[in-house]
This record gives C-alpha cells, sequence and structure tokens, in this order.
C-alpha cells in the first residue's frame, strides 16, 4: 500500500514573526519543499493540516495533490493534536506515516527513503546524536498514538507505546533543521544553496528579462507569484522575507516600466488589503515561468556538453 505523511502546519509562527509555511527558501515555499521531498520520495497520500491563516495555505497547496484539513484550535492547541487531526484525515490505505512539522524542509528524499526501508514499527532519524524528523511510524502503531493522553507530545506518544524504535543515523543535517527564528532561515536558505550546487562545478543561468533600464528577475517573478497565491501584497512580502515598502517599490517600478499593471489592489490600508493579478500581469508571469523552465533545460545540457563529469567533479 505504500507510506502516507502528515505536516503539521498550522502554528502562529509566533518566534518568525512571519507565515512560515509560505516563506520562500531558494526557488520553492517552505512548506512546497516539505511536500516535494516527500513525494519525491515516493510517499502517496500528504494530508497538511492548516490553521493560522488556512484559507492561504488552501488555495496555495490547491495544484499540489494533497490533502488539506484545518484545525480550529490552532491558537490553544500544540504541533502533536494538529499530527493527530492529519492522522484522522488519512484515507487508510497505507502501511506506515512519517510526521513532521511543515518548518523542517530540508529532509533529503534519500533520507525519506532510507526510513521508509527499516523493518521496525516506529523510526526516527538521528544526526550528530539528536533526534530529528520525520518520525516513522507503522499502521499498527497509529491508534496507540491517537489514544495518547500523557505528556511529552509526539516523543512522549512514541516512547509510551511500549513497542521497539529503531534510530537511524543519517547523514542528512536537514533532519534538524527548523525555522523558528530568522537566523534557521538563513541558515536553511544557505543549505539549499549548497545542495543545488552539489559540491560540484555547475552553472547558474537565470532568466533576466529587460526593457530599458528594468530587469525582471527570478526574485521579480516570486514576488507577483506570491502575491497570486496568498492575496496580498503584504503576506507577498512577508513570505519573500521582504520589508512591504520595498515590495511596493518594487511592484510599482515594474509596472511602470512595463507599462501595464500586474496587480490590482483593494484599499486596505494598514493591513495590506487584498491583491490579486491583472490578467495581463497572469500571462506575463506564466510567459516568463516558462521561458525561465526552457531555458533552463537548454543551458543544463548546454553545460553537460561543454563541460564533461571530470570537469565537474
Amino acid at each position: 500500500m505504500g507510506y502516507a505523511a502528515v505536516i503539521a502546519a498550522a502554528g502562529l509562527s509566533s518566534r518568525m514573526h512571519e507565515f512560515k509555511p509560505m516563506l520562500c527558501v531558494g526557488q520553492n515555499t517552505m512548506i512546497g519543499m516539505v511536500i516535494r521531498n516527500l513525494q519525491a520520495a515516493g510517499v502517496a497520500e500528504i494530508v497538511v493540516v492548516a490553521g493560522y491563516k488556512a484559507d492561504i495555505l488552501r488555495r496555495y497547496l490547491a495544484s499540489m495533490h494533497v490533502t488539506v484539513c484545518e484545525n480550529p484550535a490552532y491558537a490553544e492547541t500544540k504541533m502533536f493534536f494538529s499530527l493527530c487531526l492529519g492522522l484522522r484525515a488519512l484515507s487508510g490505505t497505507y502501511d506506515g506515516v512519517l510526521l513532521t512539522p511543515g518548518d523542517v524542509p530540508s529532509v533529503q528524499p534519500e533520507t525519506i527513503r532510507k526510513l521508509m526501508e527499516k523493518d521496525a514499527p516506529i523510526v526516527r532519524p538521528v544526526h550528530g546524536n539528536a533526534l530529528g524528523h520525520p518520525v516513522l511510524i507503522q499502521k499498527e502503531c497509529v491508534a496507540g498514538i491517537l489514544s495518547y493522553r500523557g505528556e511529552g507530545g509526539l516523543l512522549g506518544a512514541v516512547e509510551a507505546q511500549g513497542v521497539p524504535i529503531l534510530n537511524v543515523e543519517v547523514d542528512d543535517a536537514g533532519v534538524l533543521m527548523d525555522a523558528d527564528t530568522p537566523e534557521d532561515l538563513k541558515a536553511l536558505r544557505r543549505r539549499e544553496l549548497a545542495l543545488r550546487r552539489g559540491g560540484k562545478l555547475w552553472h547558474n543561468v537565470q532568466a533576466c528579462v529587460v526593457k530599458g533600464d528594468l530587469e525582471f528577475t527570478p526574485e521579480s517573478a516570486q514576488l507577483i507569484e506570491m502575491v497570486a497565491h496568498t492575496g496580498s501584497i503584504q503576506n507577498a512580502c512577508a513570505c519573500m522575507h521582504m520589508s512591504y515598502s520595498a515590495g511596493w517599490k518594487r511592484l510599482n517600478e515594474l509596472e511602470q516600466k512595463l507599462g501595464f499593471y500586474l496587480v490590482d489592489r483593494l484599499h486596505g490600508g494598514a493591513s495590506g488589503g487584498g491583491s490579486v493579478l491583472t490578467e495581463k500581469g497572469a500571462a506575463f508571469l506564466r510567459a516568463y515561468q516558462q521561458y525561465e523552465e526552457r531555458l533552463r533545460q537548454a543551458a543544463d545540457t548546454l553545460f553537460e556538453e561543454a563541460f564533461p563529469e571530470e570537469l565537474r567533479s
């Protein structure tokens, strides 16, 4: 039957002071990276538990082939409560479930596969003698997890099951890297950049569309895309860890030099109001993204032809 996963993404992000699931890490959002890595590892069913700003998260995840369930008591409950809601929302057609917070985005697919290959009721990754995420529980342990009423959250529930727990040493620091603070986010971004380069020689071709002194860059596209996903310029800026004033300035410059509006603004004062892409803005973003993808594919091919493997390592 395969494996399922539950991602807890309902919290208030109080220490980060931003909406963590939608924060951009490299070319993806934090929640997008968690989902991408789970799916790349072969996880068949994924439930995301939303709470704070659930409408934004639900809209963003609509095309990602995941189930979204909501924790209406997100402000008063802890992560373990959300994980239990997610377990109850699963279809039941699975052999085991991976449980993870939504702010641990850098766990590599090969690490997840390594956990799924182990034959034990409960499997936990360990890196440098520290326990990490995700935690894998076999289906027969789910009822015991759901009935747990003691202290210690998921850790307490796991250790109270009275079944063998296998701690697996992994060479993946991502199992320990969450994003509770802005400093944590910076570390995740540095790691993502290092992973993309893979320690080898690689190209860094970026799509930049120019009109006069206008440069429409990947960051510009990410800002417009986040407006579309979140429904406001303020939220889009928060996702990119950009000040609201800087985001407004960048958007106004783009529109002035392109000669058309990218975004329709709804008045909202200090709260940022609501925003949607104009028809032409959405078309421009799609065109840029298609061009960027074709350019990346062409650059990959050209680079590999020019630089054989022995020159890259």
